[in-house]
């Protein structure tokens, strides 16, 4: 039984139905859902049920419902299932971002700024400053920066990438979310680091950074560098 959806609401009535594609097919918009009724030993109806959906290679939020409902008709007994599923719009990044599968959209702007510039750059696109929660993600964004050139014009460090993390309020680095580096699960830092700007407190390295080679740097937050936003899928 064929499946459709739209993007808002689809209602089906069935047994057991599934959307598929060819084997040699490559599809990154797909669903595949499953419901299936059983008799257990004492008679009675068990009905059981599967969603798999992906948008653009996520995988969205989704609402399901499941109604079964058990009449007689001329000494017919019927079984009938209702199943809805609601498929929310997807929520894409601006142009620009780059899909990381399995940790999200990244972008890396080449106009540099200061931190908090930065900061507020990327919630402009209704992003955040990337925040490094493994050594996975640390690898691609490093695969990320990889691409930029060796100068970049403007900015007062090269080798450098501003990232969502800093010591402003607190004398120890929290991401902009609150967390440790070490809660949120990467604490990996570059040669020397942190190292406070050596000790010079006219530029005290207050705000966060990551290194081409995908460690973390602390830089001082009035210096302008190229900064990598996070669109979270």
């Amino acid at each position: 039984m064929a499946l459709t959806l739209n993007r808002q609401l689809a209602t089906v009535v069935c047994f057991l139905m599934t959307y598929s594609t060819a084997s040699n097919e490559i599809c990154d918009n797909y669903v595949t859902y499953s419901v299936t009724s059983r008799r257990n030993a004492t008679g009675y109806r068990e009905v059981s049920s599967d969603l798999l959906a992906v948008q653009d290679g996520v995988a969205p939020d989704v609402r399901l419902e499941l109604q079964q409902k058990s009449c007689v008709t001329e000494g017919i007994r019927r079984l009938l299932i209702k199943t809805f599923i609601g498929l929310p719009e997807p929520r894409l990044p601006p142009p620009g971002y780059e899909l990381v599968p399995e940790l999200g959209w990244y972008r890396l702007h080449l106009t540099p700024l200061t931190w908090e510039e930065a900061r507020l750059a990327c919630e402009a696109e209704g992003a955040h400053l990337a925040v490094l929660n493994s050594q996975e993600e640390a690898d691609a964004l490093k695969g990320i920066f990889a691409r930029a050139p060796a100068q970049i014009p403007g900015a007062t460090y090269h080798h450098v990438a501003i990232i969502g993390f800093s010591d402003l309020v607190e004398g120890k680095f929290y991401t902009i979310f609150g967390e440790t580096l070490e809660q949120a699960g990467y604490a990996v830092w570059g040669t020397d680091q942190p190292n406070n700007a050596k000790g010079n407190k006219d530029s005290e390295s207050d705000c966060g950074g990551i290194e081409r080679t995908g460690k973390l740097n602390d830089l001082p937050c009035r210096s302008v560098n190229a900064y990598i936003c996070e669109f979270p899928l």
